[in-house]
């Protein structure tokens, strides 16, 4: 198995190559199976990131994060760009697997120089480290001052129920109270994930209530 470090190496430098229009990377492994003769570049790229992309998502439902990494290298050895949606699917894979660390890795070499996090990538970060027992709010707090301050993101309604979902599951109701003004603050209306998280959580229900009804 290929180290995570030496993947992401392998990555970062097919981007810059990429970037510079001077694709010299090549890979035999599964390039018949996503390139034809008669495609456009902008379709094989974009059918190239589509099977990486589910490769990654089944990888990481098998339980395979470290697979998962290489899956990425070898997209970038075909030529192809990572792109937001896969990067965010390897760091899926990892938080499913309990592999923040990597997860971490992943977001750190991908994001920033090379590509822009979306609000999935940033709710699937913080849903990992809201899985850790206890929750590590100072990492999901860094995380937050990071959407702001780095990538001028504002939270959105997934990463407000990401966070509202974990302090309902842990049953942390003073967190959960802020988190509904900071959504009510913010403009943002509940949708039906919304009202799943608190149906359970009386106090949280009926917060939300008295806020929007």
């Amino acid at each position: 198995m290929v180290a995570p470090a030496a993947v992401f190496q392998t990555v970062i430098t097919c981007q810059r190559c990429y970037n510079r229009r001077k694709l010299t990377c090549r890979s035999s492994v599964g390039a018949a199976s996503v390139a034809g003769a008669d495609m456009t570049e902008a379709q094989r790229t974009s059918q190239v990131r589509q099977t990486v992309t589910r490769r990654i998502q089944t990888l990481g439902r098998q339980k395979r994060p470290k697979e998962a990494v290489s899956q990425l290298a070898e997209m970038a050895r075909l030529g192809v760009q990572p792109d937001t949606q896969a990067a965010t699917a390897l760091i899926d894979a990892c938080v499913r697997n309990k592999k923040m660390d990597m997860a971490q890795s992943v977001f750190e070499e991908l994001f920033g120089e090379f590509l822009q996090p979306d609000d999935v990538t940033f709710s699937v970060l913080m849903r990992g480290y809201g899985e850790m027992n206890p929750p590590s709010w100072v990492l999901i707090s860094g995380l937050l001052k990071m959407m702001d301050k780095k990538f001028s993101m504002k939270p959105s309604l997934a990463v407000h129920n990401t966070l509202l979902d974990i302090c309902s599951r842990t049953r942390d109701e003073q967190r959960g109270l802020e988190i509904i003004d900071m959504m009510h603050s913010a403009g943002l209306q509940p949708d039906d994930f919304t009202l799943d998280i608190v149906k359970q959580r009386k106090v949280l229900r009926s917060h939300l209530k008295r806020l929007y009804n």
